[in-house]
């Protein structure tokens, strides 16, 4: 495929190595193969070494001519592996953080990854995730060509203020050097930067039968920013997602340069515009969340001039990380993985939301409590009431094995969204569901769980009933 004329491969940012930096660069490099030979990749270790060797590595170790940020809320780790997944499909070598270690040290340790020994650039461009929070650790030195952010909703309680706030955080790390790449159904994230950056603008195209007014647990962009007046809505698809405008004073939400029509379901096909230009497009996964993840890699690649034609060709064979996402079929029954950002009512929300429009008999397996808080035994369960249950109050889900040690508080959120107590089922352990539930008059097993579980959880109870609806067809 051909190469987009703004990727030049080379060094223009060029290494300027003092002895400090050159011991950063090569003790992190010799931390990273030795936990690599342990099994342990992708993580931070190699990045904190280094900046403990020379605090300001970030800032000099060379990088490729382009970088690239991800952050927000929610689906950044997504959309920086699907990024990073189309622009090696265009012939780029990449380096990036994909999977998620996403603070200062990880991204100190992909690009030490990506020199050789010498301290040389060894990559065309770098695609990094970022945690929103720590954008003024990071962007002053690092200073992105690219920054593209997915969301900026209500996130967990403990750790995140108001998204309004994230947002300018982020705004008050930039400079105008950056361009953005913003979603322009999201009110807040769309309010990143001002007029001095280049800023491209994605979004997801309205169904119809979207509603006109927002409700749900979390709605955290209602009135006009320029005068507070109550916003009116041209459609709202959740929390404060959607197109909106101020009938006091006029102020809409951005036009957007690229978007992604809605499903023609006689074709199973979409319309994705990047710069003015259409063409048709089949997603391997057609939930609204990764639609507007993909929107997001469509756009920052319209942003660095590769073809909408090309860009098209490219998204349609992306698929989001199995660990995130993954389907398949054993014996009838469909076995969807699904991970959710724990602690985060929003992003829970939408997995809810997910479960509820996949047609026929389904089992939940519930598992979205924190590894990182079962060991100190504390964890403020005020999210859940941030999330919308009532999504899973529908009589096709015919049993919800709730595990864990937050097990009863999930229990009773349940029962007050009006899921059928004879429904939930309650055990110890987060994984001894799989080996518990029935998987006759079953269409559909979701093995529901958060990123802090997925290994010890998820890939446990994915492995289990896998072996299990196998088992009942030999």
């Amino acid at each position: 495929m051909t190469e987009p004329a703004v990727l030049a491969t080379g060094d223009s940012h060029g290494p300027r190595y003092g002895l400090r930096a050159i011991a950063a660069v090569w003790l992190g490099k010799c931390a990273g193969t030795v936990l690599r030979l342990l099994g342990r990749e992708g993580t931070h270790v190699p990045g904190r070494i280094a900046l403990w060797v020379c605090p300001e590595i970030l800032g000099i170790v060379d990088r490729p001519n382009t970088v690239i940020v991800v952050t927000g809320t929610n689906g950044k780790t997504t959309t920086t592996n699907l990024l990073a997944d189309a622009l090696e499909a265009l012939g780029m070598r990449v380096s990036s953080n994909r999977v998620g270690s996403n603070l200062r040290d990880g991204i100190v340790a992909a690009l030490i990854n990506g020199v050789t020994v010498l301290g040389r650039c060894r990559s065309d461009v770098a695609v990094l995730e970022m945690d929103e929070r720590s954008a003024p650790r990071v962007i002053p030195q690092l200073v992105p060509d690219i920054l593209v952010c997915t969301n900026l909703t209500r996130d967990s309680i403990k750790r995140n203020a108001h998204p309004e706030f994230v947002s300018w955080i982020l705004s008050s790390a930039l400079t105008s050097a950056t361009s953005l790449v913003l979603n322009g159904d999201d009110l807040i994230a769309a309010s990143i930067g001002d007029d001095s950056h280049r800023r491209v603008f994605f979004g997801v195209d309205p169904t119809g039968d979207e509603a006109r007014q927002p409700s749900g647990s979390a709605v955290d962009a209602a009135i006009c920013p320029r005068c507070d007046d109550l916003l009116d809505w041209d459609f709202w698809r959740f929390n404060h997602i959607g197109r909106v405008r101020c009938p006091n004073c006029g102020f809409t939400s951005p036009p957007v340069d690229t978007h992604v029509s809605s499903l023609d379901n006689a074709s199973g096909l979409r319309s994705l515009t990047v710069n003015a230009e259409t063409v048709k497009i089949r997603l391997v996964n057609e939930s609204v969340v990764n639609v507007y993840n993909v929107a997001a890699v469509a756009a920052t690649l319209g942003l660095l001039d590769v073809a909408p034609r090309l860009i098209g060709s490219v998204v349609e064979s992306l698929t989001p990380p199995t660990s995130r996402f993954a389907e398949e079929t054993v014996g009838g029954v469909r076995l969807i993985r699904l991970l959710t950002k724990g602690l985060v009512g929003v992003a829970v929300s939408r997995a809810f939301e997910h479960i509820a429009s996949v047609p026929g008999n389904k089992v939940v397996l519930l598992a979205i409590d924190e590894t990182t808080d079962r060991f100190d035994g504390v964890e403020n369960t005020a999210w859940i009431y941030d999330a919308d249950y009532e999504f899973l109050a529908q009589p096709s889900i015919k049993a919800i094995y709730v595990g864990g040690i937050r097990r009863h508080d999930q229990a009773l959120r349940l029962a007050l969204a009006g899921v059928d107590q004879e429904r939930i089922v309650l055990v110890e352990s987060e994984t001894r569901g799989a080996v518990l539930v029935p998987l006759d008059n079953v269409d559909v097993l979701f093995n529901l769980h958060s990123n802090h579980n997925a290994e010890v959880t998820g890939d446990k109870v994915q492995k289990t009933l896998r072996k299990r609806l196998t088992e009942k067809i030999s």
